[in-house]
């Protein structure tokens, strides 16, 4: 590895904010620690704050049903009071069926998902107000 690739390898770790990597061949070691620059004052950056989902996510992968396949009929309906453990949607996995329950009590919201919607474990499934 030449000087210049080294120097384009960090510059690009440094403007991706990556603070070390390390590179081995046979033969050949290399690693780099980003830090501040002598003289140079340290950029201090602001917490990352992640907005949290409080609501009905899938208990697992299928096809997300807002009607009991057997009945035809909403398993819930949005704006009504749930509570936490109780059934607001069904989600089929092949012949199986595997409820989808309230997290918490509260008003369910719309629907996140349409029927019929496959999702995966976690997908958003309806607001819980």
């Amino acid at each position: 590895m030449t000087l210049e690739e080294i120097e384009r390898l960090a510059a690009a770790c440094a403007a991706a904010g990556i603070g070390e990597i390390e590179l081995a061949q046979a033969g050949f070691s290399l690693r780099l620690r980003m830090g501040p620059v002598a003289g140079e004052t340290p950029v201090v950056e602001a917490p990352k704050v992640e907005a949290v989902f409080k609501g009905v996510r899938a208990p697992g992968v299928g096809v997300f049903r807002l009607d009991h396949p057997t009945t035809g009929r909403p398993v819930a309906e949005p704006g009504r009071n749930v509570r936490k453990g109780e059934t607001v949607g069904v989600l089929q996995v092949g012949p199986c069926l595997k409820a989808v329950v309230a997290p918490a009590d509260g008003v369910l919201g719309a629907a996140l998902a349409e029927d019929g919607a496959v999702v995966g474990y976690g997908t958003p499934l309806y607001a819980l107000l």
